[in-house]
């Protein structure tokens, strides 16, 4: 079963931190408690709301991960997950509310779950 990454906040993490970044969890709070026995071949699915409203869902098979400095947030030290794309698939949100896995990512109202991390 992979793990499940919610990127609400639509997250460029390539652009952030390099080609292979798929995500980054904070170092404090909630997340830094997510995610922290991914070993590498883990298969990660990341969740964007595309622009055309659709979601994006991405596949990802995670390598490695890194404590770097968040370039968009200063002084912000986050945990980034790195890994080799897989594919990726976008569809209708109404849809993917139906479709498993991703359905995983909605609650019973077809609304976003809040975690950044569902397994």
């Amino acid at each position: 079963m992979p793990i499940f990454f919610n990127n609400c906040r639509s997250r460029d993490h390539a652009t952030l931190y390099g080609s292979d970044a798929f995500y980054d969890l904070y170092l404090t709070g909630k997340q830094a408690a997510m995610a922290t026995d991914l070993v590498p071949g883990d298969e990660c699915v990341v969740a964007t709301t595309a622009p055309n409203g659709e979601i994006e869902f991405v596949w990802f098979t995670f390598t490695h991960d890194e404590i770097l400095l968040a370039p968009d947030e200063p002084g912000t030290g986050v945990r980034v997950l790195f890994g080799k794309w897989i594919r990726s698939e976008t569809m209708p949100k109404a849809k993917a509310v139906k479709t498993i896995p991703y359905s995983v990512f909605f609650n019973v109202n077809g609304h976003f779950k809040r975690p950044s991390v569902i397994r």
